[in-house]
């Protein structure tokens, strides 16, 4: 039923809207709803009867939005109502607990919360011993706990704010002495909530709270709320002008486009995540399970002298274990997310059955973890541990879930991770300087917006309620395409980064999209762009599309080598072998002795019959190239189409004696033979062409492909069907 009052209402069909709200208040069983749906269809009726009866009124169409904007709003309401009255989980639960026992007012915790701050302080002040002043600032922060929490889960709860919820919570962010975590929390509940529901008061707090806080994990994580709710309530934000206008300002200020720009490029790599799980999964962690012969007897990794005395494929197994390392190490320098599957085992804690602990900036002093500082001192300094817990690689979610898993290590077993990195120790010396470069930048902006998506990657993913939300990492979260961020992202510079980031990911459908459409097509393309747009189509297989793109970038940039190539590939896609021809012709003027493009060309020259010329080429590239299989298959082809069969034989024979054998050498050897009317000999090699094949009918289509060329050495249709048969 909501669905179709949201319909109703895009369409603005008003009226039937409201007498289908009336039902679902009904079922929602909430008589404050039901009478603010009756007020509302009150106003609509006289606002339709005066014009009925053509009375003029200035007012009217902003009297219509506002009622079009409050039927939103209530549908909002009353759906929300209505599945917390009758679901289940964890939503449901604190919304009946928030029945039985109402939930302290945002200006309640906003004292509380100022308190904390000043209590911390005096307990820091006071004389007493260790032991006490340790155990009142646990009770402390045991109770800031509480209110923090809460704070989060009344946001979350709440469907829309009133003016007194919007100006409590306006003290919040505006208290000097509120703590800038707990506005962090808060501000992550905040984008929790309007993702789901549009609220323009929980929007215009996201908006000045970019706008005037200080402290940057403030301020980045409302810049994310700011654009996942404009990507996810776009259609809600076109009925509110003013805060449109309020986001278009906020491209006056540079560091918000450059913020955006990088936030985009976060965001795409949460797209690599499943990539990353899926090749540590499959790949590396499999190829890591070294055998026991590749062990010598001290049990040393492997004793590199005797590898090819044993086995080398080993050594190609740990380059490929390498290799793999390395990529994604270099996708962790992006920002890539290489550590969901190292933690994911640890978010079972209670600690993680909270939603707003999986939020929380990372504090040694929270409750659930403050022992594992307090009990262990060695653990200050620059143990690796210490700078585990500084360091910018790891997201706060996973900082947590690290210690929790510590906290009840045996004492022994801890030291291994809380030892001074001494010389003795030269590995964690080594590590600990790594990651003690890492945290010079810290409180970067990037730095922060990474964790924190890593961290909103992990609830959506991992959190035990998962199901009662709508995964957004599900989605292309491509920001660009929004309308409302349009001001704050469309400048070239700024596209032009996104798509190239797409391009280089392979992403073409989208990075095409903004080549072509937002670049190229708008006067703001260069060369380079051309030449990626038609990159894009070749590899979408719009060939045609991609000509014309890659004629744009030889216009600016004209001559150069790979856009020829690139153009003769497309003609070669659509059998245009002559055009395909007059561009590798020029290539070759610039690159006389490229084996590639002398093959290339012979090929088309091929491909127009003109198998003299094509020959030269080919024998060329045999004399010159050090493998030259590929040279002598195309010259055994040119002399079989030419009726020179004994040349033909003599060429496919030589490659039927190397290392590799493919497939099409058996059988192009078969329609020589064929042609020679040597019907064993030919059956002969066919068999073997079989043999290389998955099935009967997979070799059946291969050599029906050769249909017209056999039928052009006078080989008879018949003769042609018989040949199958006869194997």
């Amino acid at each position: 039923m909501y669905n179709d009052i949201i319909e109703f209402l895009d369409n603005k069909r008003l009226k039937e809207a409201l007498v289908q709200l009336t039902a679902l208040a009904h079922e929602a069983d909430n008589w404050q709803l039901s009478s603010e749906i009756e007020s509302l269809q009150t106003t609509y009726s006289y606002m339709l009867q005066y014009a009925a009866q053509g009375m003029e009124d200035p007012e009217r169409n902003k009297l219509y939005h506002q009622l079009l904007r409050t039927a939103y709003e209530l549908a909002d309401r009353t759906e929300a109502t209505r599945k917390y009255r009758t679901g289940t989980g964890y939503m449901h639960g604190k919304y009946y607990s928030f029945q039985q026992i109402p939930p302290h007012s945002y200006q309640e915790i906003c004292l509380s919360l100022e308190a904390f701050s000043e209590n911390l302080g005096m307990a820091q002040i006071t004389v007493m011993d260790e032991e006490r002043r340790s155990e009142t600032v646990n009770k402390l922060y045991i109770e800031h706990e509480k209110y923090v929490t809460e704070l989060f889960d009344i946001i979350w709860i709440s469907t829309h704010w009133t003016d007194e919820d919007l100006s409590g919570a306006n003290s919040i962010l505006e208290s000097l002495l509120v703590p800038a975590n707990d506005v962090a929390v808060m501000i992550s509940a905040v984008t929790l909530s309007l993702i789901q529901v549009f609220d323009s008061r929980k929007f215009q707090f996201l908006i000045k709270a970019y706008q005037t806080h200080s402290e940057t994990i403030v301020v980045q994580r409302a810049l994310i709320g700011i654009a996942l709710t404009a990507y996810y309530q776009e259609k809600r934000l076109k009925l509110y002008p003013d805060l449109q206008a309020a986001l278009s300002l906020l491209s006056d200020s540079t560091p918000i486009i450059k913020e955006l720009n990088k936030l985009q490029t976060l965001l795409l790599l949460s797209r690599e995540t499943e990539k990353i799980e899926k090749k540590l999964r499959e790949e590396i962690i499999p190829n890591m399970k070294i055998s026991p012969e590749m062990l010598n007897q001290n049990q040393k990794i492997i004793d590199l002298e005797d590898l090819e005395d044993k086995n080398p494929e080993w050594e190609k197994e740990m380059k490929r274990v390498e290799e793999s390392i390395r990529e994604l190490g270099e996708l962790q320098l992006e920002g890539a997310d290489t550590y969901l599957s190292a933690f994911a085992q640890l978010k079972s804690y209670p600690f993680f059955r909270q939603a707003a602990h999986w939020f929380y900036p990372f504090d040694r002093q929270h409750p659930d973890i403050v022992k594992l500082f307090t009990n262990h001192k060695s653990t200050e300094g620059k143990s690796l541990i210490n700078l585990l817990m500084e360091s910018t690689m790891f997201c706060n979610s996973d900082k947590y879930s690290f210690c929790l898993a510590l906290k009840d290590i045996p004492k022994q077993q801890l030291e291994m991770f809380t030892a001074e990195a001494t010389e003795q120790n030269q590995i964690l010396k080594e590590g600990s300087e790594q990651f003690a470069e890492t945290i010079k930048g810290e409180k970067k902006p990037s730095n922060i917006s990474r964790q924190y998506i890593h961290d909103l990657y992990r609830f959506f993913k991992l959190w035990m309620y998962r199901s009662e939300m709508h995964d957004i990492f599900t989605d292309d979260l491509s920001l660009w395409k929004c309308e409302a961020l349009k001001p704050l992202m469309h400048t070239p510079e700024n596209l032009k980064q996104i798509a190239d980031y797409l391009f280089s990911k392979d992403y073409f459908q989208e990075a095409c999209t903004i080549y072509y459409d937002e670049l190229c097509n708008k006067g703001k393309g260069d060369a380079d762009s051309w030449q990626k747009a038609g990159f894009c189509l070749q590899k979408m297989k719009k060939y045609t599309e991609a000509l014309q793109a890659y004629a744009q970038a030889d216009l600016l940039k004209p001559e150069h080598i790979w856009t020829l190539k690139q153009m003769a590939q497309c003609h070669k896609k659509l059998h245009h072998y002559q055009e395909a021809l007059d561009c590798l012709y020029k290539v070759e003027t610039m690159q006389p002795d490229n084996l590639n493009l002398l093959l290339q060309i012979g090929q088309c020259l091929a491909s127009l019959h003109m198998y003299d010329k094509a020959l030269s080429y080919f024998f060329k590239v045999e004399y010159m190239e050090t493998a030259p299989a590929n040279a002598q298959r195309a010259i055994g082809w040119c002399y079989f189409m030419t009726g020179k069969y004994a040349e033909a034989a003599r060429f496919f024979d030589k490659l039927q004696q190397a290392d590799e054998v493919l497939t099409s050498d058996w059988l192009n050897a078969g329609h020589v033979y064929l042609a020679q009317n040597n019907i064993p000999k030919a059956l002969e090699c066919y068999r073997q062409a079989e043999n290389h094949c998955q099935s009967h009918d997979e070799f059946i289509q291969l050599y029906l492909a050769d249909k017209e060329a056999l039928l052009q050495q006078g080989i008879s249709e018949n003769n042609i069907y018989l040949v199958p048969d006869m194997l």
